[in-house]
Parts: C-alpha cells; structure tokens; sequence
C-alpha cells in the first residue's frame, strides 16, 4: 500500500525542556508545512495538489510527565533556498500521543531534498505526578537557546504525490527531572511513507489516516467543510461523500455550522485531498467549549470509596491536554488542572473506533489516570478553571509496560512503579485485551517484552482494563 523509511535522528546538543524534542519534530512537521505556500502567505491546509504532505508528530511517553507542551514560533527548512515554512506560532501538547500520530501540518512544499531543519521555540511547560508526593507539579522548563538544528539523515525528498512524513519523539529517554526542574536531550525517529491508490481503506495513522481529529468548523460548503484544530498551524478541509458516517448529534452534512466543534476521521487520497469517514458532534452549537485531558483526581459525596453505584462522583478534575473555545477568552489553557462538576444531566459517553461492547463507564467507574474529553454547550459560565459538562467521553491514551501472563492477545501490562499511573491510583498493572488491536513498527507480543499499548482504560471499581486498539515498539 505504501513505501516507507525511518531514520533516528538526535541533535547536537542537550537541552533543557521536555517539550523541546516535541518541538522539533513539531517544527519540522510546520516546516515542510508552509513550505509550499509562498512562506507561508497562503492557506496550504485547505489545497490538495502536487507534493501533498501530512507532516504528524507522536510521543513515545515518558513515565511521570502527564502534560508537556512547547511552542514552536519558527521554523526554516534546510534545502533548495531554505524556506520559512511555519505560517504561525503553534503551541503543541505531545503526551497525549503516545503511540499514535496527529496531523501538524498539511501543505503542498516544493519538490525538493531537505537535509534538516532550523527551529525556533519557546513556552516550554512540563507537568508531572511528584512519585512521592502525588502532587501534580508544574515543573521549572527552561530552554537552553531559542534555536536548534535538526538534521534529516538520510535526507527527506519530498515530490509528486501524497506524502505522509512523522515524527516521533521519545520523551522517556529525552527528559531528565532533578528537583522541580526538567531537562531534556531530545530524541525521536523520523519516518514516511508515499500514499498508493486505493490504500483509503486500510490507512492508519502511520500512513495517511487522520484519526479523532478535533476542531471548530470554519466553513461549510457542501460536500466540504473546514475545521481549525487546537494544535494543527492551519486549518484543514474535509471532503465528504454518500459513505461519510455521522453520529452523536449530527445526521448528516446539513447539521453542519460554523461554530460546532466536531471529531472527524478522514483517509488521505493519492492527489492529497482527505475524504470524510466519519464525522461526530463534540458540541452540538456554535457556543460550545471542548477540554481533553488526564483525570487527575475525583470526588464524591463520601470520600471513601468514591466512586462506586452508590457513592457517585461528583466532580473529577483533568490535568489539560487539549482546549477548543469557540469564544470563551477565558477558556483553560493546556498544562493546567480544570475542576469539572458532575450533574444528574451530565450524559457519559466512550469514543473510540474499536468495535464491540464496552464496560460500563459512568459516574460511578470514572476514575483517576483515564483520559477524557468534557464537552460543555454552552460556555457561559466557564472558567480558566472550571468547565461544565454537558457529556464527558472516555478518550483512548497510551501506556508503556512490560507484558507478563500472555495469553492470546490478552496479558498483564506492568508499568514503571514510579509512572503518573501508579502514583494517581496506587497500582501498576493492567490488563490489557487486545484481540482486535494492530500491531505495529513490527512489534511481537511476547513474556519480558516492553510494548506500547494504545485504547480505552476502564476501572471495575477495584482494578483497571485497558481494551486495546493498538501496539507498537
């Protein structure tokens, strides 16, 4: 279906910020994104056409950190007559990556053979869970210099057709922590691959899938519309045909308006358009507000076994990795921690593309160390730090663990005792099912192996099950 390369690449000096090795690949992703625009003067995002390329970043995760974020304010690609390639500041949240990809940039650059890339950031911010105190804390980030070369080894060649390029950064062996304070030598792996025809059906997210992707609508014009993620430098334009899918509020393109924020799946085509798979209501009205984040703590009437089918949650409160606002200037900002009552009308939801039944997930299993999105219709009322729910969907994240007691696809994931997951929830098991999950990067599940595990976290009340979408190195 494809053709593909990877290459490790590494600066040449250490640095002090997490989030600076997601930035770099952040960079690069925006470098090759504007590439194509004039410097950046036009819209790339919105144009299919020669040199389509989707530029994603991922995160291999680090054990502690629960949020770590960076923004890349330039960026020049090192080739031909080394364009400028970022249309604007791009702030970037990376652990929630962990073993999957999200689009930074879409764009059209020219034909051409990159060797690197030059980057300039700034804003670095790291989160953790403190091992031995639990508290979530905001680490002291501070960079180095505002400036870093990227090299491309091979080099990058970038022509006719579509274009999918990622970078996978590897917080785990890049950051080091002493104290408060957070320093980073980035690593991460580059790799890509050419879109072939017919190859919609079976993309992921390695190769042309955009999966989950959040945003507000810009535009409608049927059969297209345009959204504007959080984290992507531009907007991006979904067209859409008689098989695209809607749910959870929406039945067909007409619901669409500018304003809601929707999730959407779409397939790369081999002249770089993306086609509509699937489209689902996040607010239902162009008034609406989204936050994503990492439940960090939850509440109840009685503190004591909370939750539980008679002891409800009342309030959780998430460490933020993502914020969608149609208005709202107060609306989170990411890196923060956001206090989010729980109603009788709070409807509970999971989201996810895996099939089949799931455990129950409401307010009497929502637990800390579980990804969610809060969605609220109505933003009045909002604050920096408090947010309505009119729904809350379960989100798939990732772990990283060794396997013990296979069986099938099915076994323990033990995880570092020391991870932001065992310090939230005083465990570090899970057990993981994953008989309809990917296994990617060539990975083999096998005793003593360390694996990424990617899917939906749920909590029985005493212990934890990780229904899996993926695997990989």
């Amino acid at each position: 279906m494809f053709t593909g390369t990877k290459v490790s690449a590494q600066p040449k000096r250490p640095w002090t910020s997490a989030l600076f090795g997601a930035i770099v690949f952040v960079a690069v992703c925006a470098l090759l994104v504007s590439t194509g625009c004039g410097g950046g003067s036009s819209n790339p995002i919105t144009t299919a056409g020669a040199n389509s390329t989707t530029i994603s970043f991922g995160d291999a995760g680090s054990e502690t950190v629960i949020a770590a974020e960076v923004t890349v304010t330039a960026i020049t690609l090192n080739g031909g007559t080394n364009p400028s390639v970022l249309a604007k500041p791009t702030e970037i949240e990376l652990t929630h990556n962990l073993a999957t990809f999200e689009p930074l940039s879409l764009v059209s650059p020219p034909s051409g053979t990159y060797t690197g890339a030059t980057l300039s950031f700034s804003n670095p911010e790291v989160v953790v869970v403190d091992p031995t105190t639990k508290a979530i804390t905001k680490l002291t980030a501070t960079l180095a210099t505002s400036t870093v070369n990227v090299p491309f080894s091979p080099s990058i060649t970038i022509g006719p057709g579509a274009t999918v390029l990622n970078f996978d950064m590897n917080l785990a062996s890049s950051i080091s922590i002493s104290g408060t304070t957070a320093t980073v030598t980035p690593t991460f792996t580059v790799s890509t691959s050419t879109i072939a025809a017919g190859s919609e059906g079976s993309e992921t997210e390695d190769d042309g899938e955009l999966e989950d992707v959040r945003g507000t609508i810009t535009n409608v014009a049927s059969p297209k519309f345009t959204i504007q993620p959080a984290q992507t430098a531009q907007p991006i334009t979904i067209t859409t045909d008689a098989n695209t899918k809607y749910a959870d509020g929406v039945t067909s393109f007409a619901n669409l308006t500018n304003g809601m924020i929707v999730s959407m799946d779409a397939a790369t085509q081999t002249d770089g358009s993306r086609l509509g798979k699937k489209v689902e209501s996040e607010t239902e009205t162009a008034t609406g507000e989204e936050v994503e984040g990492i439940i960090t703590s939850v509440t109840c009437t009685v503190a004591a076994g909370c939750p539980a089918a008679a002891n409800l949650a009342t309030s959780i409160a998430i460490t933020t990795h993502k914020v969608s606002a149609t208005a709202a200037a107060s609306a989170p900002a990411t890196a923060t921690t956001v206090n989010v009552p729980i109603t009788t009308s709070t409807k509970f939801m999971v989201h996810s593309n895996i099939s089949g039944s799931f455990p129950t997930f409401d307010a009497s299993t929502i637990s800390k160390a579980q990804r969610v999105e809060v969605d609220s219709e109505n933003e009045a009322g909002n604050t920096s730090t408090s947010v309505g729910a009119s729904k809350i969907k379960l989100q798939e994240q990732g772990f990283s663990g060794t396997i013990s007691a296979l069986s099938g696809s099915n076994f323990t994931l033990t995880l570092d005792p020391t991870s932001a997951f065992a310090s939230l929830t005083g465990q570090n098991t899970i057990s993981v099912l994953g008989s309809g999950a990917r296994l990617k990067n060539g990975v083999v599940l096998a005793n003593g192996t360390v694996v990424k595990a990617r899917g939906l976290l749920f909590f029985n009340g005493t212990s934890y099950t990780l229904i899996a979408s993926r695997f990989s190195k």
